[in-house]
């Protein structure tokens, strides 16, 4: 009677790979089911997920646009030197072709005192002021496009030097300290957005980690009875894991689908603006590389949250 009992028992196919992936794929859609059964409170958990991550990440958004748009305005290629006053107009005609031999450079470009000083009355608006004046005030100026090979901050000082040693020079000015200033701040932005995603970043595990200690409470009876007929922590906690994974999908996702949606809203405006000024900037939307880190942070931390309270309540049970 013994020996029967023991073949009935061993009778059954072993455990193998197939049936875990069974466990596992059957316990995935269940625990989908389950949020399901309470839309709003799963509804209300998304929304909360998703607008806080939506933060950092359309600050993150904005932040390359900017960078955008200052690398649109190259200001190292604005080079102007200014020649002294008593430079002749076939002394800077020499001087703009022997820059134009110089390697660093690719372009030339000489605007002598006479248009310079009928450009600045045209656009001016001091042109009756300027019929006064007896003599042009104005040097002849060359304005200086350095190669691509040359457009480093070290490059574009090193040609600055090399200019200013010119007897013939009177001031060489290069547009790039408000440029700076912007990249400096941008740099800040970019820390002050790393320290609010970790902040953020730390809310939302809270957020899972207290739906999922309501859901733990919710079901107290039932990992009870699962408890007595022997089942494993990891039984126990596989569909809160899920649950967290859920959670942190679908606020990854609809954290995505707003910052898109605020792009949309924001980007006609900023084409007209871009239009007024005479750009044709556009503004950039997410993209697929920055979509995808933000559904895998969201469902991380999903995962996450719902592992440390379903261990910690395990263990306090265990006690």
């Amino acid at each position: 009677m013994a020996s029967r009992r023991q073949n009935t028992l061993h009778s059954g196919p072993p455990f193998g790979l197939t049936a875990y992936i069974h466990i596992h794929l059957h316990t995935f859609f269940a625990s989908l089911g389950c949020l399901a059964r309470t839309p709003f409170n799963f509804m209300m958990t998304i929304g909360v997920i998703g607008i806080t991550l939506s933060l950092p990440a359309g600050m993150l958004v904005a932040i390359d646009n900017f960078k955008s748009i200052s690398g649109n305005i190259d200001l190292n290629h604005n080079i102007s030197l200014y020649l002294k006053h008593h430079v002749t107009q076939e002394a800077a005609e020499h001087l703009s072709n022997t820059l134009k031999e110089n390697p660093k450079i690719s372009h030339v470009r000489l605007i002598d005192k006479q248009q310079a000083l009928e450009e600045f009355r045209e656009y001016s608006g001091f042109g009756a002021a300027l019929n006064t004046l007896e003599k042009n005030p104005l040097p002849h100026l060359i304005q200086i496009t350095p190669t691509d090979d040359n457009l480093s901050e070290e490059a574009i000082q090193s040609l600055r030097d090399e200019l200013e040693q010119n007897s013939e020079t009177q001031n060489v000015q290069i547009d790039m300290a408000w440029l700076k200033r912007l990249n400096a701040l941008l740099n800040i932005a970019e820390r002050t957005v790393s320290i609010i995603v970790l902040l953020l970043g730390i809310a939302v595990l809270l957020i899972v980690s207290n739906t999922i200690r309501l859901e733990l409470q919710n079901r107290r009876d039932e990992i009870d009875v699962t408890r007595l007929v022997g089942a494993t922590r990891a039984f126990i906690r596989r569909p809160f894991i899920y649950s967290g994974f859920w959670y942190g999908v679908f606020g990854g996702v609809l954290a995505c689908l707003l910052v898109t949606l605020s792009i949309w809203l924001i980007d006609g405006p900023t084409s007209i603006l871009s239009k007024l000024y005479g750009n044709s900037f556009q503004i950039s939307y997410m993209p697929f590389l920055s979509i995808l880190f933000w559904l895998v942070f969201a469902i991380l931390l999903g995962v996450v949250g719902s592992w440390v309270v379903v261990s910690r309540h395990l263990s306090r049970l265990e006690q």
